[in-house]
């Protein structure tokens, strides 16, 4: 079994995880399991896809700024145990692809996409809520880790008020959003966005403050630089 996973979890650094399920997660996610996912979370389209996507993501995000931990693993224990009603042998399964994982380091957005292949968008805050939950236990929500949270979040298409809310959970603070940077709602037309955002480039161009002083000049210059990534990200969002 070990070489079919060394295969099938290669393929995830540029390919499917589906070369992964079809290679080696059937080898041991039974009937049985399957059956429990089918029960206890309704509308699961592909059981074995949403197990290996799910443990992948989760195990990825834990250990962003140092090793898993054994909390870690029982946040991800915990929420098979309670949630789909694993028992200790069902585990076993769970622990090898926690340890292929940290052996392959896979990337994020080609297995949060098949996690979307294997879900309803019911559950795409869960999984978030839980990446959290992992990174947060250890103290670890550094701006890297809030990076590929913030990319998890779009990867799994949920809006930046579906984020806040999840956050909201945690009382952390308000995301920083494109919109928020342009002082625009993110329902707000893409007409008010461009307004907004000729109006916070004229405000925070660098000419504008030359006469203060270097260290002022590079504060509107990358202040600037911001108002510029959030429109380009709020084009692409809307298409444009």
């Amino acid at each position: 079994m070990s070489w079919l996973w060394g295969a099938g979890l290669g393929l995830l650094r540029g390919g499917p995880l589906g070369a992964l399920v079809g290679g080696a997660v059937g080898h041991f996610i039974t009937k049985k399991v399957r059956k429990k996912v089918l029960k206890r979370l309704p509308g699961i389209r592909d059981e074995d896809l949403f197990i290996t996507s799910t443990v992948v993501i989760l195990t990825r995000l834990a250990t962003l700024g140092g090793d898993i931990t054994a909390r870690q693993v029982e946040i991800v224990y915990r929420f098979f145990v309670r949630n789909l009603g694993y028992d200790t042998k069902d585990l076993a399964s769970i622990n090898y692809l926690i340890r292929e994982t940290l052996r392959v380091t896979p990337d994020i957005k080609p297995v949060a996409e098949k996690f979307l292949e294997a879900s309803p968008d019911t559950y795409r805050s869960l999984l978030l809520a839980l990446g959290y939950q992992l990174i947060l236990i250890e103290n670890r929500l550094t701006e890297e880790a809030q990076k590929a949270v913030n990319d998890l979040a779009k990867f799994l298409k949920l809006s930046f008020a579906e984020h806040q809310e999840i956050r909201d959970r945690f009382s952390l603070d308000r995301l920083r959003t494109p919109f928020m940077v342009l002082g625009v709602n993110e329902d707000a037309s893409f007409e008010d966005v461009r307004k907004a955002y000729r109006q916070r480039m004229a405000e925070h161009h660098p000419d504008r403050v030359a006469h203060l002083g270097e260290e002022q000049t590079e504060a509107s210059h990358l202040k600037f630089l911001e108002v510029q990534a959030a429109y380009r990200e709020i084009e692409n969002l809307r298409n444009h």
